[in-house]
C-alpha cells in the first residue's frame, strides 16, 4: 500500500510540474485561438484525420478516416478557407497516412489497407497487407493510383523537381519489417525503391542535397522500452550511416536549418519502487548531418506526433498530453515558449502545418461532442511580453523529480 501510494506521489509530482512548466514558459509568443477554427468532422462511427496541408486556394486538404461509412473508410475532405467542407473523396484503402498538397490544387496521398480490416486485426504481430499513392485533383477526382503490394507507407516528401519520395516498411509474418523508402515520378510511375533490413520506417525529410533521412524503430509495433533507429541515404537510396537512440520512439521529423533534422517522439524513463515501472513522455531532438545529437529535451504531454517550422520563431508541436490532444510551441533550442491542452475531451493531434498567413493549423481527432470526430484547429501566434527564463539546457526540461536519466551518450553507431 505505501508503494502505490509513494507511485500516486510521484506521478501527481510530476503532473505538477509539467504544468508549471507551460506557465513560466510562456512569453516569447502566446497562442492566441480568437479568430481561429474549431471544426469537427463525422464521417462515419470513427473519424481521425491523420495529414493536413493548406490547398492552393487557401482552403484545406485532410486526410485519414472515416469507419463506419460504407466501403474502404480512407477519406480526403477539402475545404475553405473558413473551414466548409467542398468535397469529400474515398481513395480506396483503409486509411490515409500522409498527404501531400500539389500546385494544381489536387494533392498525392498515401493509404494502406490492413488484410482482414485495420479495426477488425487482433493480432498485429502478424499483421499484412498493402499500400497505394494516389493523386486527386482539384475536384477530388482520381487522376492516378499506384498500388504497393505488401508495403506499410506512413510518410510522404516532396522533392524540387516535383518527384514523390514515400517511405514505411514492407510487412513480414511474425511482427518483423524491413524499412522501405521509395522515389517516384509526378505522375506515380517509380524511379527506384530500397529496403533496409529489420527495420520499420516512421518519418522521412529532406535534405538539400538530395539525400533523405529515415527514422523509426525495429518493429512495425512499437514496443516500450525500445529504441529508434535513423539513417541517412543518398539520392539513388544508398545508405550513408546509421544510428540508433536507445529509450526513445521516433515518430516525426523535419529538416533545419545547417543540414540537420529535428526529430520528435517519446521517451521512457523507470519510476516506482526500483525503477520497476515505466513512464513516457513527450520527447524532441536536433540531429545534425551527420547523426549526432545536438540536444535533446523532455517536453510537456506525452507523445509528439507531428511537427512543424515557425519562421522567426522555432517550432509548432503536436501531439497528446495523456489522452487529451495538445500543441506546444518551442523555440529553436527546444525551450517551449507557449502550449494549449484541449482537456475537456479525449483525443490526438496527429498533423501540424504553418500557413500562408503565419498561422498554426493542427488536425486529429476529438471526442468533445460525444463520439470521435475528425478535428481541425488553427490559431495566431502573437508576440509576447517578454523573452521566456532559461530552463536547463542543453538537456532536459524535467528531470530528477519524475526519474534519474537512464544514461548519458543514449546515440551509439549500430553495425550497417
Amino acid at each position: 500500500m505505501r508503494a502505490k501510494r509513494r507511485n500516486h506521489m510521484i506521478g501527481g509530482l510530476c503532473a505538477l510540474i509539467l504544468i508549471s512548466l507551460l506557465a513560466v514558459s510562456a512569453g516569447a509568443v502566446s497562442i492566441d485561438e480568437t479568430a481561429g477554427l474549431n471544426l469537427t468532422f463525422h464521417k462515419g462511427t470513427y473519424t481521425d484525420l491523420f495529414a493536413l496541408g493548406q490547398a492552393a486556394d487557401g482552403g484545406y486538404l485532410l486526410g485519414g478516416f472515416g469507419y463506419g461509412t460504407a466501403g474502404e473508410s480512407a477519406l480526403v475532405i477539402k475545404t475553405d478557407a473558413a473551414g466548409v467542407e467542398g468535397w469529400s473523396a474515398a481513395p480506396g484503402g483503409d486509411s490515409v497516412a500522409a498527404l501531400l498538397a500539389l500546385e494544381d490544387g489536387g494533392a498525392v496521398v498515401a493509404t494502406y489497407t490492413v488484410d482482414g480490416g485495420f479495426l477488425a486485426v487482433s493480432d498485429w504481430a502478424n499483421a499484412t497487407g498493402s499500400s497505394q499513392l494516389t493523386a486527386v485533383d482539384a475536384a477530388g477526382q482520381t487522376a492516378w493510383n499506384v498500388t504497393l503490394d505488401g508495403v506499410r507507407l506512413t510518410d510522404l516528401t516532396a522533392l524540387p523537381d516535383g518527384g514523390i519520395a514515400a517511405a514505411g516498411w514492407i510487412w513480414i509474418a511474425g511482427g518483423e519489417s524491413d524499412a522501405f523508402l521509395g522515389v517516384y515520378e509526378p505522375t506515380g510511375a517509380e524511379r527506384w525503391t530500397a529496403t533496409y533490413g529489420g527495420r520499420a520506417a516512421h518519418t522521412l525529410s529532406p535534405s538539400p542535397e538530395g539525400s533523405f533521412f529515415v527514422a523509426g524503430t525495429y518493429r512495425p509495433v512499437i514496443e516500450t522500452p525500445g529504441a529508434s533507429w535513423l539513417m541517412k541515404a543518398d539520392a539513388s537510396g544508398t545508405k550513408l550511416w546509421t544510428k540508433e537512440i536507445v529509450n526513445r520512439t521516433i515518430l516525426t521529423s523535419l529538416p533545419v536549418s545547417g543540414g540537420g533534422y529535428l526529430v520528435g517522439g517519446t521517451m521512457t524513463e523507470p519510476y516506482g519502487e526500483n525503477g520497476t515501472m515505466i513512464a513516457t513522455y513527450a520527447w524532441v531532438a536536433e540531429i545534425d548531418g551527420d547523426g549526432n545529437l545536438a540536444w535533446e529535451r523532455q517536453v510537456p504531454g506525452a507523445e509528439i506526433d507531428a511537427m512543424a517550422e515557425v519562421p522567426g520563431t522555432g517550432y509548432a508541436l503536436a501531439g497528446r498530453w495523456g489522452s487529451a490532444p495538445q500543441v506546444q510551441i518551442i523555440d529553436g533550442d527546444g525551450n517551449v515558449l507557449d502550449g494549449r491542452v484541449w482537456d475537456s475531451a479525449k483525443g490526438r493531434l496527429t498533423s501540424v502545418a504553418v500557413l500562408a498567413s503565419g498561422e498554426v493549423a493542427a488536425s486529429g481527432w476529438t471526442g468533445m461532442n460525444g463520439s470521435a470526430e475528425g478535428w481541425l484547429v488553427s490559431f495566431a501566434l502573437l508576440p509576447g511580453a517578454g523573452t521566456p527564463p532559461q530552463t536547463e539546457a542543453p538537456g532536459f526540461v524535467l528531470a530528477g523529480a519524475c526519474a534519474a536519466l537512464l544514461a548519458a551518450g543514449v546515440l551509439r553507431k549500430t553495425r550497417k
